[in-house]
């Protein structure tokens, strides 16, 4: 009798620890997918404004994506601390249009309270 149940039971195993696989995979996954949105954004601007200079920026969602990849939640919230306060500055010459949308853009898509990431004061809120 006992024999009859053990392929079912052996199935059961492969599948929750094949789901588990799966889920991790998943959220992995999840996690560089606002970066790479990011990445994707800065993309097109840099193409579009090509006299501005995007490689610092890019550099620091390399640091980012790199972060994320081993589960360094505090280098995540400093380095996009920083790169939104790049944003907000127009650092690095970049064009005040570009450096607007971006700004705004990677604040829809930054889990920002997940990370605990600090905006900087914009406009009338300063």
């Amino acid at each position: 009798m006992r024999a009859r149940w053990m392929p079912g039971k052996l199935a059961l195993v492969v599948f929750a620890v094949s789901a588990v696989c799966l889920l991790a995979a998943g959220v992995a996954w999840a996690q560089t997918t606002w970066v790479d949105e990011i990445t994707n954004s800065l993309t097109f601007y840099k193409a579009n404004y090509p006299t501005s200079n995007w490689d610092p920026y890019q550099q620091k969602l390399t640091v980012v994506r790199d972060a994320l990849s081993h589960g360094d939640q505090r280098t995540v919230r400093l380095e996009m601390n920083k790169f939104f306060r790049m944003l907000q500055g127009r650092a690095h010459g970049i064009n005040d249009v570009a450096a607007d949308e971006l700004y705004n853009f990677s604040v829809m898509v930054t889990p920002i309270q997940e990370y605990g990431i600090s905006l900087p004061m914009t406009g009338a809120n300063q």
